[in-house]
Formats: structure tokens, sequence, C-alpha cells
């Protein structure tokens, strides 16, 4: 018995109309992406390992995909730290190369390497499959593609509401209904954190971000179980009991920080950014202060965002990004980076749900020409050859079987139309053309073949 083939866990295949959907939304992520003047860039699929390495923290790096050292390479594996059961240390020792688990750290190489070339700020959007080994589910896999937009250069805050309006855009050029788009910044999240009596807040970080997930209770619970004081949980509870609007949370804050500059700095900053793309009129966004958000710190530095799916879906995040400043300063100590990622698969998931994506993908038309094993099959070629040379979709099926199996095949190919050039068609000098989707048909003089053909394409 044979063994079943499957594609390899958190891969897919892809259909041709499903392809056409994927190019679809991928060029309009990359239109809206230059018409913010982003540059286009692309990188190495794989990078050395140490360039990846170290910059999200252990446990991301445990999901990254080594490539096994070939070769001699092989033969400096570290059996010893085998032995002693050093497992992490082991597989580096397999491998000095990686496939890339995001494309911001290979961004930051690019930039370093680059320094004297590039124009700064510099505005670079990539769009590239990356691989992670993460548990697959809905709208997430192991290899998947990425799109990317980061500024770098100095540190503006104009650089967030930059991005915040790429998010827009592309969300009205999709027809997506409104998303929600939250905003925080860590340095509140140190304040936050020092009113705690905390050394850092990556201690409450990972509770905090599920807030949205197990509610205020649920954190409080979390804390309890972590043996957090009680004036520790009362400080948390306050501002996450913050309510109102943007700016009325924002002035709550104010008063709460004002003794702590750090953390008014980045309420002043998180105030300018929202004011100021308030300004733009952002009919695809809901934009909200969220003193919740606390994913991804530990690379972010100042700015967070994470973009979640219309309220009809349950979907999770569809976006976000950061100011990543120590990530680009390990390379360049003048340059800081903002960049911001669009979950490219669940967006599809979204605009397929809602039937976003048009009903006529490929707007140019394809022809069939039937088969009937002619003598003169070199003439058919050549016109055949003509159409292809004007751009016009044809092909000519391969062997002449019974005409129905060749219309059977056009209607499963989902071809347009289909030309019929037989002996009797080619003594009187015309070619029928069958519609197929009315089954009307009609005839035509050869020598217009390609200006007629051309016309309905």
């Amino acid at each position: 018995m044979s063994q079943k083939l499957n594609t390899p866990k958190g891969t897919r295949d892809f259909s041709s109309f499903e392809l056409k959907k994927r190019e679809y939304l991928l060029n309009i992520l990359k239109n809206c992406f230059k018409t913010f003047n982003f540059q286009e860039i692309q990188t190495p699929s794989f990078e050395n390992l140490s360039t990846l390495t170290g910059k999200y923290g252990n446990e991301e790096d445990n999901l990254i995909f080594k490539i096994l050292s070939s070769g001699e390479k092989i033969k400096k594996a570290d059996t010893k730290a085998l032995e002693e059961n050093k497992l992490i240390k082991f597989s580096n020792s397999l491998s000095d190369k990686a496939l890339r688990y995001d494309l911001t750290v290979p961004l930051s190489r690019f930039v370093s390497q680059n320094l004297n070339n590039l124009s700064f700020p510099f505005k670079r959007f990539q769009t590239q499959l990356v691989w992670r080994a993460e548990r697959p589910q809905r709208g997430r896999y192991r290899e998947f593609l990425q799109c990317d937009v980061d500024i770098i250069g100095e540190s503006n805050y104009l650089n967030e509401v930059e991005c915040i309006k790429v998010y827009n855009t592309v969300f009205k050029r999709l027809a997506m209904p409104q998303v929600n788009l939250r905003i925080n910044n860590r340095q509140i999240l140190e304040g936050i954190s020092k009113l705690m009596n905390l050394d850092s807040v990556n201690k409450i970080a990972s509770i905090l971000d599920k807030t949205d997930k197990i509610g205020v209770e649920g954190v409080i619970n979390e804390l309890k179980k972590k043996n957090f004081s009680e004036s520790a949980i009362n400080q948390l509870i306050f501002f996450l009991d913050l309510n109102g609007t943007n700016q009325e949370k924002i002035n709550k804050l104010r008063s709460k920080f004002n003794s702590n500059k750090i953390s008014t700095d980045g309420v002043d900053l998180v105030e300018k950014i929202i004011n100021t793309s308030l300004k733009s009129n952002l009919n695809n966004i809901n934009l909200s202060f969220d003193l919740s958000l606390a994913r991804g710190l530990s690379y972010y530095t100042g700015t967070i965002i994470e973009v979640s799916s219309p309220d009809e879906f349950n979907i999770g995040s569809i976006g976000g990004g950061g100011r990543y400043d120590d990530l680009v300063q390990k390379n360049n100590p003048r340059l800081s980076g903002f960049g911001i990622s669009f979950g490219f698969d669940r967006i599809y998931l979204i605009l397929d749900e809602l039937n976003l994506f048009p009903a006529d993908l490929d707007s140019s038309k394809s022809f069939l020409f039937l088969n009937f094993g002619l003598k003169k099959f070199d003439n058919l070629l050549l016109y055949i050859d003509q159409l292809r040379e004007n751009n016009i979709r044809c092909e000519l099926y391969p062997s002449d079987i019974k005409i129905k199996k060749q219309m059977d095949y056009a209607n499963q190919r989902g071809i347009d139309y289909v030309v019929i050039i037989g002996e009797e068609e080619l003594n009187e000098n015309i070619f029928k053309l069958k519609d197929m989707s009315s089954g009307k048909e009609s005839s035509f003089n050869l020598n217009n073949i390609v200006s007629k053909l051309e016309n309905l394409s």
C-alpha cells in the first residue's frame, strides 16, 4: 500500500483560482505602499543563524526553522552538548543558517550593509514568505506571506501617523468593514509597572496583553496566582478601568504620571499620534488608546499598535507593529525604526467570507481551438502564434479526440470562447466562434481572426 502524500503541517497548495485572489490582494497592498512612496526590496529566504537569533527572546528563537549544515560542516556538530542534554546548543552546532522568521531582522541587516547607499528616511516595503514553527490554526500557518512597511531614520511621531494612514488606505481600497486599531506606548507601560513597584514591565506584559480575551477579572486572578500584592493589583485595576474618549484617558493618565517624565512623554506621544491621525478621514479605522496592549515588549521600544478584524469576525489580529529602535541601533546608533505588518492570510479570509473579491478577477478572455486532426495543421498553429503575439490567451487542444470531450475540457477550464476551424471552415475561409456562456455560435472571415478575437479579449 502506497503512502498517502500530504503537504507538511502548516503549509498549503494554491489552485489557479486562489492564486488570482491572492494576486488581487497583493497588488492592492503593493500599489498602496507605492502610493505612500515606499520602496520595494527583497532579501534571501534564509539568513545566518547569528543574524536571526537573540532578537525576540528565547521563545521566538525556538520557532525558527534551522537549516541543517551539509558536507564537512556536519562533522563540527557539538556531540558533547548532546551528551549533556544541552539540546539547543547541540541544535545550533548542526546549523549556521536558518529560514527567516520575519522581515524586520533581515531589514536591519540590509540597512547595516547598505548604509552608504541609502537615503534616509528609508521607506521600504517587502512582501515575501517567512517561516515559523508555530501551532497552525485558522489564519495562521508555518509558511506564510508577510507584507511589511517600515520607516528607518529619525524617531518622529509622523512615521506612526503615516503607517496608520497606510492601514486605512489599504482597508478602504479593499472595501472592508471598519477595523479596530489599538495604540499604546512602552513608556506608559513602564510607568504602570513602576507604580506597581515592579523592576520590569515584562513581569506584567504577557498577563496584560490577554485582557481582551480573559477580561479584567481574569487578569486579576492571574496576578493573584503569581502572588502580586494587593496594592500592585489595585494600581493596575485603575489603568484597566480607564474609560471615556481617547482624550479623557490621556488626561487621566497625565495627571497620574505627573512625576514620571518618561511616562508622560509616552502619553504626549500617543496624544500627538491620535490627534494628528484623526485629522485625516480614517473612515475604515476605529482608532483607540488601549492600555492593555502590551505585545512585543521584548523588542518594541516605544509606540505599539495592533489591528484586529472587524467586529463580526473572531479571527484575532490582522496587523500590527511598533517602534523598534534597539533592533536597528545594534547595527547603527543613529537610526530609529518604525514598522507595521499586514496579516495577509487573515485579511484574505475576511475578503473571501464577505465576497469582497471581484467576480471577474481576470477580465481578459480565453480561447480554445478545437482539434480536428487537420492535414493543414501548421496553418492553425500560425493563427495561434499571431494571437499570442497580440497577448490573446489561447491554446489548441493537443489531440483530436471526440469534440464532446474537448468541449467538456473547455467548460472545466472556464474557457470563454471555443474556436472552430475544420476542413469545411478552411475551404470557406471562415472560422466559427462559440460563446461558452451563452452557447451562441457565429461565423467570421478567417482573415480577420486576430482583430476579432482581440476586440473580444
